[in-house]
């Protein structure tokens, strides 16, 4: 059965993004064994290779959880958002994160940025529940991350273990929901 498939009719646009962000998480094991096929291999690679914010994008424009003519199946880098300009996802003034409890409370489905201390994107995710974050190339805010790869971490991390991780004691998680917006 197609990843794609698994998210039902009816489901809000939040939910369809995080279904589909997790149902991709998911795969990485089947990708690992060689056994990913079809489509699904080529969604996994295609979210693997991208820039972080490009496949967070990308994995909520196939899931119907966001309209952005900038979005297309054809590329896999998008003139949405960039390390210096991400207002078109997050918006001029974004919700700020500053604890692990908070995190675990943000919406699902929604987009999540760590910001460096000079106002520079540093890696984008896409939040499940409860703390739990899709993406690739997290290893640059959490070190269980891999460098390649579309996996499913604990964000929270990012407040205990990995606090001095690069420039993690610098940075500020924010986010913005998926709610079926135009990007």
């Amino acid at each position: 059965m197609a990843i794609i498939n698994l998210i039902p009719n009816g489901a809000t646009p939040a939910k369809r993004t995080r279904l589909l962000a997790e149902a991709i998480g998911k795969a990485r094991s089947d990708f690992m064994k060689g056994s990913l096929r079809g489509g699904d291999l080529m969604l996994y690679q295609k979210l693997s290779m991208m820039q972080c914010w490009d496949a967070a994008l990308f994995c909520a424009w196939c899931a119907k959880g966001i309209d952005c003519a900038d979005v297309n199946v054809a590329s896999s880098m998008f003139p949405v958002t960039s390390a210096d300009n991400y207002s078109r996802i997050f918006g001029k003034n974004p919700r700020t994160v500053t604890s692990a409890a908070q995190l675990m409370k943000m919406p699902e489905g929604c987009f999540v940025g760590f910001v460096s201390g000079a106002g520079v994107l540093r890696h984008c995710m896409l939040h499940l529940s409860n703390g739990m974050g899709a993406g690739n190339k997290s290893d640059c805010v959490i070190s269980d991350a891999h460098t390649i790869g579309w996996e499913i971490l604990d964000m929270s991390q990012f407040f205990f273990k990995d606090k001095n991780l690069n420039a993690n004691s610098t940075t500020t998680i924010i986010y913005a929901p998926v709610s079926g917006q135009m990007i």
